[in-house]
This record gives structure tokens, sequence and C-alpha cells, in this order.
């Protein structure tokens, strides 16, 4: 199946549409999804990626996510994209949003967060996982390769977690 993505501007009106390879290609303005799981406990989920992944193989990562298609919304991307990888099917919530642009892609990323003890993770695209204390995430961050979106994740975990105490 061809994934085509809307391609928008830097204030995220859709100006067109592209396939994946295109987009990527040209490094053309998409938009995106990425969303944090904590367990009932308050531990986040910390994943390795596998060396199926296009871009930054094995790499660890405080979220999951992916792509919004053309015709979804970020709400119902999010929703397709806990379920593919993670088999969740609770409720998520949204957490914050920033603009991301690497030399690999330029995307328009909304955050969310789900809570939840039930996950399943997709083989093909996460080789492990572990809930971890936000302390045990930071001593790790420090000891291996994670995505280059590190930086904002952690911001928004910062700025969500003094607003509703979570995390």
């Amino acid at each position: 199946m061809v994934e085509i993505y809307s391609i928008v501007d830097e204030d995220d009106k859709v100006i067109g549409k592209a396939t994946r390879e295109e987009t990527h290609k040209k490094k053309l303005i998409h938009r995106s999804v990425m969303f944090f799981i904590f367990d009932k406990k308050g531990r986040i989920l910390v994943t390795q990626r596998t060396k199926n992944k296009e871009f930054y193989k094995e790499y660890w990562s405080i979220g999951l996510g992916g792509h919004v298609h053309v015709g979804e919304t970020y709400d119902e991307a999010v929703v397709r994209e806990a379920k593919e990888e993670a088999n969740i099917d609770e409720k998520p919530f949204f957490m914050g949003s920033f603009k991301l642009r690497l030399r690999t892609e330029s995307e328009n990323v909304r955050v969310y967060g789900f809570v939840t003890d039930k996950v399943e993770l997709d083989p093909f695209e996460v080789k492990r996982g572990m809930f971890m204390t936000r302390e045990e995430m930071e001593e790790k961050i420090k000891k291996e390769k994670f995505l280059p979106e590190t930086k904002d994740l952690r911001r928004i975990l910062k700025r969500y977690k003094s607003k509703y105490k979570l995390f």
C-alpha cells in the first residue's frame, strides 16, 4: 500500500499531498504523531527500534508514533498508530506539539499520552521495550543512542508533569 501524506506549510495548513517516498526525498513538511505510554504506576515505556526502520535503526525512544495519512486528523492518526504499534485501545490525551526539522525529515508533530498496563509491541517496529521511572529513563538517555526528537519529548514531559502531576 502506498502511503500518502498531506503536505503542510509552517503554520500546518495543507498545501498538497505526496507519497511517503517523495515526502522524505524532498524533505516536505508533513504531519506526524508521537505518544508516550505510561503504566498505572506512573512509569514510562522506553523502546528500542528494530533494524527494519527507515531511519535511526536500533535507536532508543521514549515515544512511539507515525505519520498522519492524507484525510486523517492527528487525533485519528494517534489512535490508529497506538493500535498498530502497541495494541492499545485506551483513549489518548493531548500533551503538546513541536516542529521537527532534521536532515531526514520535516514534521509538525503532536504528542499524546496513554495510560495502560496492557501493551503488545509490534515486533516489526520495536525490538524491545520496558517501563522505567523518570530517573531510570534519564540514566538510559545518558548511556544509549536516542532519537533526535528526544529533547522535544522531554520538554513536553516536563511541562505536562508540572501542570498535571503525571510521571
